[in-house]
Formats: structure tokens, C-alpha cells, sequence
């Protein structure tokens, strides 16, 4: 009996010791897509439009932090908007910029957001659920703000 206490101990420390360790640690995960209401419900806006330009460049991660090389596309897209669901600070016949994300290096390889889903192209009509503006550009919701029509 003594013996058995002796071995669970240690084992018993060191699982106490990896707890307190991991309860210190800022922990990240890819981010679930939101079900219709939840992206209805989180928006500030949501309009449906025409894509005009997408740009595209590589920079630093603003979301991936720590030692390593962190990398993001960050996509400019401008867009016509042809309809408003919700809000009003914009409406029908004006062109906005919307900014996506996507991750493209992690060294090392980290848990965390994954950008946003779909990334549309010019001339693709798509729904946009955005959140407030950010300067002058609007931010969809992640990971599943943006949804492309689907071609007829």
C-alpha cells in the first residue's frame, strides 16, 4: 500500500504542476461558422453586392502572436452594394471596401482563427455581414461573413 501511495504522488504532482502550467496559457481555436440567426444577429449590416476589384497582399499577422513567423492575405474588396438588409449606413448604388483575412504561415504551426471562409472574385454577387467600420473600411464577420451566390 505504501509503495502504491509512493508512485501516485509523483504522478499526482506533476498532473497538478501541467494544470497550473496550462491554465497560464492563452489558449486558441478555430472559430465554428455562425448558423443564420447568429450571423443576423451579430451583424451591424448585412448588403448583398457586386464584387468590383479584389487586391490581395501578404503581411505580418495582427491575430497570430509569439515567437515565429506569422502571416496573413489580407484581402481589399470593393464592393457595389445592390441591396441593405440591415443598417444604414450605407445604401443601394454605393461602393464600399470590405477587408477579409485568411492565414498563410504559421512557423511554428499555432491553433487559433482561421481567417474568413470564402473570399469572393470580381464580378461574383455576394452577402456580406459586416461588423462596424474600422477606418474606412467594413469588417465581415468570421468566419463565415461573406457567402458567394451560387452561379444559376
Amino acid at each position: 500500500m505504501e509503495m502504491m501511495t509512493a508512485q501516485l504522488i509523483p504522478k499526482a504532482t506533476v498532473f497538478a504542476v501541467g494544470l497550473i502550467f496550462l491554465g497560464g496559457l492563452e489558449l486558441q481555436a478555430a472559430k465554428a461558422p455562425l448558423d443564420p440567426e447568429e450571423l443576423k444577429e451579430q451583424s451591424a449590416m448585412i448588403i448583398a453586392g457586386e464584387v468590383l476589384e479584389v487586391r490581395s497582399k501578404a503581411q505580418r499577422s495582427k491575430i497570430a502572436s509569439g515567437v515565429g513567423i506569422h502571416r496573413d492575405r489580407v484581402y481589399h474588396i470593393r464592393v457595389r452594394v445592390a441591396a441593405v438588409a440591415k443598417g444604414a449606413q450605407v445604401k443601394p448604388g454605393d461602393e464600399i471596401e470590405v477587408v477579409a483575412w485568411k492565414p498563410i504561415c504559421r512557423i511554428p504551426p499555432q491553433a487559433g482563427l482561421q481567417g474568413h471562409e470564402q473570399i469572393p472574385k470580381a464580378g461574383d454577387k455576394a452577402t456580406f455581414y459586416l461588423k462596424g467600420k474600422d477606418g474606412q473600411a467594413f469588417k465581415p464577420i468570421l468566419p463565415n461573413g461573406i457567402e458567394i451566390a451560387k452561379a444559376k
